[in-house]
């Protein structure tokens, strides 16, 4: 055996545990630690200990259990070959080294900050420890940092509400990760059919469990430059607000930001034919293709709201060009048709979210354009700087619900001749 190989043995001796560490890590007993064992559920060496992986296989189990999901079917599946809980760490960052206290322990060093660990949880999106819980240190540091943060600022609701922004993003992600995950398993389900669980690992599992295993490094990493090009726009829109409020520089004109709603045509009758989990993927799909189609055009998606998608413009040029592009999308992607609307003015923006009358002009006009057409107020469309890339075309003032008679008008891709 090499000297490398010696090496890597003796640190994986190292870090393997107890079954007393174990049950501390997961909240069961030790005994029911050593009856998975025996049950050949969990694997442990001559001296008795076990995988730091099985952390994870632990929690699943008890997943399972709540779900009301038998340890014996699991078993019994297991020894058919069906499914296999060897490799369900593989998934997963190696449970980290917990700190010397519980969790009541470390709350107490907290002072007055500790009322804000309950907030700070809810804020994550995750459940908060239990006192006799045992928590990494590394998080015991990032938890104080929080709190220290918090109260620094002051205005912990802001602050929480910041935070919640942040947990709120990454639930989504990590689910839709995993649901794309799933959509992968299906697609592969018949060429996998058949093969040894160990085989299905190598061909399906290995390669997303690299992904699985970069996500947080990559989502640190994105995380950073999106912070960074956030502080860039904040800091020039309002230093550029400061100068002209001091007459330093003249007061910028020009276009108002824009939205635009796009709606998926039929989606109701849809549904009913194609059934709920079917019409969702589509939903989801227009969410994609959205994102993709409205970033060269410096758009953005603020929202799926069932069959439709609401965008988001610095102005409305950029706006109609990316609705146009879309409706084009739609039918290369062999989606349901759409059609739109898009409105400018003044927009009240929270938490990436956008509101106000703006929105809503959007919505109704959206909701009296035909299929494949983008429809916009007339005054707004007469504004428009000359494009090659689509014509105006008026037509007759409609009665928006709850807004009243606007006069609108269609954009006309170039060489359309309906």
């Amino acid at each position: 055996m090499s000297n490398n190989a010696r090496m890597a043995d003796r640190v994986e001796d190292a870090q393997r545990v107890t079954a007393e560490e174990l049950a501390l890590r997961t909240g069961i007993t030790s005994d029911r630690v050593r009856e998975l064992a025996d049950l050949k559920v969990l694997a442990r060496d001559d001296d008795g200990r076990f995988d730091p992986g099985d952390v994870h296989r632990v929690r699943l189990l008890r997943a399972f259990d709540e779900a009301g999901i038998p340890i014996e079917a699991l078993i019994a599946a297991d020894e058919a070959g069906t499914v296999s809980l060897r490799y369900y760490d593989e998934l997963h960052a190696p449970p980290p080294e917990l700190s010397g206290r519980t969790y009541a322990e470390f709350a107490s060093t907290l002072g007055d900050g500790a009322q804000l660990l309950s907030r700070l949880f809810a804020a994550f999106g995750l459940a908060e420890p239990v006192a006799s819980a045992r928590i990494a240190a590394e998080d015991e540091a990032l938890l104080a940092e929080l709190v220290e943060i918090t109260e620094a600022i002051g205005q912990p609701d802001l602050t929480l509400r910041a935070i919640r922004i942040f947990g709120e993003g990454s639930r989504r992600a990590a689910d839709g990760a995993l649901g794309v995950y799933g959509e992968a398993v299906a697609r592969s389900a018949e060429s996998i059919a058949g093969l040894p669980i160990d085989e299905v690992f190598r061909r399906q599992l290995q390669p997303w469990r690299r992904f699985a295993r970069t996500a947080a490094p990559f989502a640190r990493w994105l995380m950073d430059h999106h912070m960074s090009r956030a502080i860039d726009a904040y800091s020039v829109t309002s230093t550029e607000e400061i100068l002209e409020a001091g007459g330093f520089v003249p007061t910028r004109t020009g276009p108002m930001p824009a939205v635009a709603f796009v709606d998926l045509t039929g989606f109701t009758g849809l549904t009913e034919s194609i059934g709920d989990e079917a019409a969702a993927a589509i939903a989801l799909r227009l969410g994609d293709l959205g994102a993709e189609t409205v970033l060269p055009h410096r758009g953005r998606v603020v929202k799926l709201l069932g069959d439709g998608i609401l965008l988001h413009f610095a102005e409305p040029g950029s706006a109609v060009a990316a609705t146009l592009a879309l409706l084009d999308a739609l039918r290369a992607a062999d989606l349901p048709s759409g059609h739109a609307g898009i409105a400018s003015g003044a927009l009240i923006v929270r938490d990436n979210d956008v509101f106000g009358r703006t929105v809503n002009l959007a919505a109704r006009i959206s909701d009296v354009a035909p299929d494949g057409r983008v429809y916009l107020p007339l005054a707004l469309a007469s504004a428009l700087p000359p494009d090659d890339r689509w014509s105006i075309v008026p037509v007759d003032a409609t009665v928006l619900q709850g807004i009243g008679r606007v006069d609108l008008a269609s954009v006309i891709p170039a060489g359309d001749s309906s």
